[in-house]
């Protein structure tokens, strides 16, 4: 059972971080103001969502190294995903050039897999051949590859209110549940997400690049960790993975791609991304957002409850995104 005193710990400490949120965010200077191009909200918001979900994580872990025995593999995780928020954090109020973003997060991805081997993707099994897949030399350059582009992909779809967090639960959820990793300290993580997402939703706070790129990494590191230990115990498929991340992944390339191909920088803002697509033609918020999270949920339901074969769902996936997109 989870310690009472931490839970109380957490919610207080959350509830005071919103109820003062515009002073400390003046304070700090982690305010987000409307330009008009892609900022189209009306007053300036506090970047203060990413320190209320930091904050949770922060107590929990604290408690559990003084406490109870944590593990390397969950230190390292800690100490990883410190890291890459406090390069958010300094990049919500300093703006830090995407390059130097880049090779941070790089640095601090090589570390982590080298200290510890069971961050690293040695192996893969693939269902679609009935066939594992060996990386051996480039087992370090496929991990910290994975883990930038899930970080990045997470860090693109956060253009509206309650979209990242939204689809950070749910890849979130799905980890607990596949890997059967449901305790008391990720419900308690799951319930700031949720009440997040709450004051996202009503504007009250954005997520910022810092929530964006710790949850990116904490989801890529949490997986990585729990795929290569449940393949110690049966071959899973890694197609459940990339069908369960697909939609944010496929629209970052998407997007890239095209800019790429127009002879601009793939790193570029703009209002490519199936979000604003939709926003565009009409769709209001609350249906932008029940349009996307159903991409993501509605394949991972027939993954799970169906005996699709997995192949055929990205497949059917891939045809029903394009057709959204003409």
């Amino acid at each position: 059972m989870i310690n009472i005193t931490l839970t109380l710990i957490i919610f207080l400490t959350i509830f005071f971080i919103n109820k003062f949120r515009k002073a400390i965010s003046n304070h700090a200077a982690l305010v987000d103001r409307p330009d008009k191009k892609r900022k189209l909200h009306e007053f300036k918001t506090p970047l203060l969502g990413g320190v209320m979900i930091f904050v949770t994580f922060f107590l929990i872990n604290i408690y559990l190294i003084t406490i109870h025995n944590m593990s390397k593999v969950n230190l390292i995780i800690f100490l990883g995903c410190s890291c890459c928020f406090i390069i958010g954090l300094i990049d919500d109020i300093k703006n830090i050039n995407y390059k130097y973003k880049f090779f941070l997060l790089f640095i601090i991805f090589f570390l982590i897999i080298k200290i510890d081997p069971n961050l690293q993707l040695n192996k893969l099994y693939f269902h679609t051949f009935n066939k594992i897949i060996y990386f051996k030399n480039s087992s370090i350059f496929i991990t910290i590859l994975c883990l930038l582009l899930l970080t990045n992909a997470l860090n693109l779809i956060d253009g509206i209110n309650g979209l990242c967090i939204s689809v950070s639960i749910i890849f979130f959820s799905w980890i607990l549940i596949i890997f059967d990793q449901a305790d008391s300290f990720n419900f308690l993580f799951i319930g700031t997400l949720f009440y997040v997402l709450i004051l996202n939703i009503k504007k009250n706070i954005f997520l910022g690049d810092s929530g964006a790129l710790f949850l990116g990494s904490f989801i890529g590191l949490v997986l990585i960790s729990n795929y290569n230990n449940e393949l110690f115990k049966r071959n899973l498929p890694v197609e459940d993975i990339f069908i369960t991340l697909m939609l944010p992944g496929i629209d970052m390339l998407r997007v890239f791609a095209i800019r790429v191909a127009n002879s601009k920088n793939p790193f570029e803002a703009d209002r490519l991304h199936l979000h604003y697509l939709l926003l565009d033609r009409g769709f209001n918020l609350s249906q932008t957002l029940l349009i996307i999270l159903s991409l993501i949920l509605i394949p991972i339901f027939i993954n799970y409850f169906s005996k699709i074969y997995e192949i055929q769902i990205i497949i059917i996936f891939n045809i029903i995104y394009l057709f959204i997109l003409i």
